[in-house]
Parts: C-alpha cells; sequence; structure tokens
C-alpha cells in the first residue's frame, strides 16, 4: 500500500499537534497533584537549609580547588623551612670564621713579639675539645672559646679562655659595656653561650639541664651591688632563708645562722631589718646569706659600688678572710682603688676580649 506523505501545513497536521499538546498538559498536571499527595515528598525546611548553607560554603570556599591551595600551602612551608636552614648555616660558618680570625689574630700577635717562629700558613691548626673532657680537680671554674652574641655580628664576649683554680681571689675588671655583667650572667646560667663551653665547679654549664639549675646555684654564693635583701623580714630571717631553700634541719640552722654573723660583724644586730642597717651593714647580711651554706665559690657582682671609701675597705678586707678560710672569691668591678691596693689576680676584660691576665695585678687605665 502506498504510503500518504503529509503536508506540514496541512490543516490536518496543525490539529493534531494541538490534541497532541493537550494531552501532554494534562498529564503534567495530574503528575504534579499526585507527586504532592503524600507529605513525606514536600521538601523539608531543613532541606532548603542544608542548600542554602552549601551554596554560601561554595561561594567561599571554592572547593574545587582544594587540592590546589593544599599543595601551594605545603610549597610555602616547605620553602620557609629551607630558608631557616639556609640562615642557620649561615651563622654557623659566621661563626666558624669569627673564631678563625681571632685565632689569626692571637698567631699574629704571638710573632711579632717574637714568641712564636711559624707563619699563619705553617701554625698547628687547633686541636677540637674532646666532648668527655672536664677540667683538672684544682680548676674550679674554665671558660673555652667562650663567645655570647646578643646583636648578630656584635659580641658581647668574644672568644673567652680563662682558668680559675680552687681557691683563688680574681678579679674581673673593665668599664661599663666590656662584658663584665654578661660574663657573671653565663656564669649563672642566666644566659647560654653562642659558642664555647663553661664549666662551673664540676658543672657543665650550657648543657644543663632546667631542673639542674638551682644546684648549680647552689654551689655559688652571690652577692650583688644592690644587696637583695627581704625588707620585711630581720637579718636573723634573710639569711635563715637561704638555709631553707635547701631544707636545712632547724637544728642545725640555729647553729650556722648566728655563727655566720658573728663572722661577718652583725650578731649583735640579728633582730634588726634592713632599713634599719647601714649600707656596709646590709652588704654584710648579703655576704652572710651567700657564705651560710658553705659554697666552695663567692661570685660578688660590684659588692661596693653603693658603699662609702669606709665600708668599702672593710668589706674587702671581710672577703680577704673568707678567701683566706678556703672560698674561692670572685669579684667583678670597675674601682680601680681596691683593684690596686689588694694586689691580687686581675683579669682585664675590653669590648668583650680578655685582655689582660696578671697574677698579683693593676687596675688597667683602658685609655
Amino acid at each position: 500500500m502506498a504510503k500518504r506523505k503529509l503536508n506540514g501545513d496541512s490543516e490536518e497536521v496543525k490539529a493534531a499537534i494541538e490534541d497532541l499538546k493537550r494531552k501532554a498538559a494534562a498529564n503534567d498536571s495530574e503528575d504534579a497533584e499526585d507527586m504532592y499527595d503524600d507529605e513525606e515528598k514536600l521538601p523539608e525546611e531543613s532541606d532548603i537549609a542544608v542548600k542554602s548553607f552549601e551554596d554560601r560554603i561554595n561561594d567561599t570556599v571554592p572547593l574545587g580547588n582544594v587540592g590546589d591551595l593544599i599543595n601551594e600551602t605545603t610549597e610555602e612551608l616547605e620553602e620557609q623551612q629551607r630558608y631557616e636552614e639556609e640562615m642557620e648555616a649561615e651563622e654557623r660558618r659566621q661563626r666558624r670564621e669569627m673564631r678563625r680570625r681571632s685565632r689569626m689574630n692571637e698567631l699574629r700577635e704571638e710573632r711579632n713579639s717574637g714568641r712564636v717562629e711559624e707563619t699563619e700558613e705553617s701554625a698547628p691548626p687547633r686541636k677540637r675539645k674532646n666532648k668527655n673532657y672536664k677540667p683538672d680537680d684544682d680548676v674550679i671554674i674554665e671558660l673555652s672559646g667562650v663567645s655570647k652574641s646578643y646583636v648578630k655580628g656584635v659580641p658581647a664576649l668574644n672568644d673567652v679562655n680563662l682558668k680559675i683554680r680552687k681557691g683563688e681571689f680574681v678579679f674581673i675588671v673593665g668599664e661599663s659595656g666590656s662584658g663584665k655583667s654578661t660574663l657573671v650572667r653565663l656564669l649563672l646560667r642566666e644566659l647560654k653561650p653562642t659558642t664555647g663551653s663553661i664549666w662551673v665547679n664540676k658543672y657543665r654549664v650550657e648543657k644543663l639541664r632546667r631542673w639542674q639549675i638551682p644546684k648549680l646555684r647552689r654551689s655559688m654564693g652571690v652577692v650583688f651591688q644592690d644587696f637583695r635583701l627581704l625588707k620585711d623580714r630581720n637579718v636573723y630571717e634573710n639569711v635563715a632563708f637561704a638555709q631553707r631553700i635547701v631544707q636545712t634541719p632547724i637544728r642545725e640552722m640555729k647553729r650556722n645562722v648566728p655563727n655566720i654573723l658573728a663572722t661577718v660583724g652583725l650578731a649583735g644586730k640579728y633582730k634588726a631589718r634592713p632599713d634599719e642597717l647601714s649600707g656596709g651593714e646590709q652588704q654584710r647580711v648579703a655576704l652572710a646569706r651567700a657564705l651560710v651554706n658553705k659554697p666552695p665559690i663567692l661570685l660578688a657582682d660590684e659588692p661596693t659600688g653603693n658603699l662609702d671609701p669606709k665600708n668599702t675597705i672593710e668589706i674587702m678586707n671581710l672577703l680577704d678572710t673568707i678567701n683566706k678560710n678556703g672560698t674561692t672569691v670572685l669579684v667583678v668591678t670597675h674601682n680601680d682603688k681596691i683593684v690596686n691596693d689588694m694586689q691580687k689576680r686581675v683579669i682585664t676584660i675590653k669590648n668583650g676580649v680578655v685582655v689582660s691576665d696578671e697574677e698579683m695585678g693593676g687596675y688597667i687605665d683602658e685609655d
């Protein structure tokens, strides 16, 4: 049977299309009504809220680029770590160069003075200290190659080497800013050296852990320029305070405190408070407190800085007596008169460098 060809513009075709459109519209309406007959099929408010939250997240963080962001952050962290490692390596290189130059200067000075004949090129290299090295039994303080820098390239101490033996009386002298205070703080482990090693009474100071530092400080009696007494306690209680720290039994404390007060000439003033004493008497109390636990080392930082000449002489004579009884005494000062009068060992520091170390020496005028 022959097929009949339809003309798209014929009236018959147009009527058929319109009929199909009406039926399709009616079906869509019935489907929509059936979709919402069941309440469970209705959209919940929570669904709308979740969709809104997801839209905000997508607007804020392009989730599709999270991997790229992680990669970029990782690369930045790795770059920062490489930079820090390079800076540390540069600092180590500069410290090595500083030590090398210092050694060259020493060799040059020795050669010019005629004490050595070798040139810088032929001079033997410095031997590296054994990690297990310990000072001789008669050495109570030793600094080996100690440098300390607060600001990069500006050392407060520069390659300091010195030994102090048991029972010595030593003055550390120098003008303000020469490095004396830095040396004291290094010995007390208030600071750690930038380079070098420090031994105090068999303690490797720069290697101590935090809990070991009080043990180091208890092996030293320390006297400061400003006395640092407890203003609300009397003389006896100020001295007894040092004994309580080390948990001395009460019976021993009652014997030790009066004995040391008698040694410093304050036996009759044990009930007085610090504000009732003269400057010299307050410094004697500070000395008594530093010595009551019988430390092997007495470190005095400008002990006569606030005293008149009469009290200065009395305190220094007292320190001399303490030294003769076996205590190693280290006095940091810039008082040239007492240094010249006492004729003890004198170590002079200038611009962070030990420029002189003399037995029975005197104060050197650095100008």
